[in-house]
């Protein structure tokens, strides 16, 4: 069973804004490629999946997977944009972690873009804990020591008539130090970014430095001082869609039957 104490740090770990007075450790890394990616440098990693379309529209589900590496977990907190007309992100269902380890809290809730400039046009906010109450009882598992999927992502381009090739990204969005992170199963810390990864262009713009950002955990956030304060630990991998249409193969075709 839980303590007390660890429930409510759980709590604030999850919903809370941490902000750090004078930070006293080096700056974030900078979004970096995907190409020289080694995931076991990190403590836990979290991705998004990519999916290719190569056959018109695309009505499928997207796997936010964890991979901890065998370390506990007892909750997280996700903040997932897209930015493009030509997808959306239709609902946000229970991934494996959640579900089968039959967590107690688990919340999803769309956030209405404000029309601000520079701002992602889809947001969606996902919150989960395994105990919720202190006199709950006690979940089956805290995660698995394989990789195992956090949320999944219904995403749809039903709505539009034709999709040109092209890629459109789902990535990982920060507006505030709680965002993106995972806690233990003891809730006794915050694990936020390490390092965040692209594998398709982002056209959005931001700054590492300030919120909003799609660069990580800013470093604002980060104080050394605190008790229990965040830790860098995770690594993050933005997804997408990819659409490889081959439009003029299906052109030859119709002409070659005429």
């Amino acid at each position: 069973m839980r303590t007390t104490i660890a429930v409510i740090l759980l709590i604030a770990c999850l919903f809370g804004s941490l902000m750090a007075q004078e930070p006293e450790v080096d700056d974030p890394p900078s979004i970096d490629s995907a190409e020289t990616v080694e995931v076991r440098d990190a403590r836990y990693v979290v991705k998004i999946d990519r999916l290719k379309v190569t056959d018109g529209g695309v009505y499928d589900t997207l796997d936010i997977i964890l991979d901890s590496y065998g370390s506990t977990v007892g909750g997280f907190d996700l903040k997932i944009a897209a930015d493009s007309p030509f997808l959306e992100i239709t609902e946000v269902l229970k991934g494996e972690i959640p579900d089968s380890c039959q967590w107690e809290f688990f919340n999803v809730r769309r956030i209405t873009a404000g029309g601000v400039e520079g701002e992602p046009s889809t947001l969606w906010k996902i919150t989960a804990l395994a105990e919720f109450m202190t006199d709950s009882t006690e979940v089956p598992c805290y995660g698995f020591d394989r990789p195992a999927s956090m949320v999944r992502l219904v995403v749809s381009s039903v709505h539009v008539d034709q999709v040109q090739d092209m890629s459109i990204p789902i990535f990982f969005y920060w507006q505030m130090c709680a965002d993106n992170s995972v806690s233990g199963a003891e809730g006794n810390q915050m694990l936020v970014s390490k390092q965040v990864f692209d594998y398709y262009d982002v056209a959005l713009e931001s700054s590492p430095d300030i919120f909003p950002t799609r660069f990580g955990t800013p470093q604002q956030c980060i104080n050394p001082s605190l008790v229990n304060g965040p830790v860098r630990a995770v690594e993050f991998h933005n997804g997408g869609v990819e659409f490889e249409l081959d439009i003029r193969e299906d052109v030859d075709s119709v002409s070659d039957s005429l």
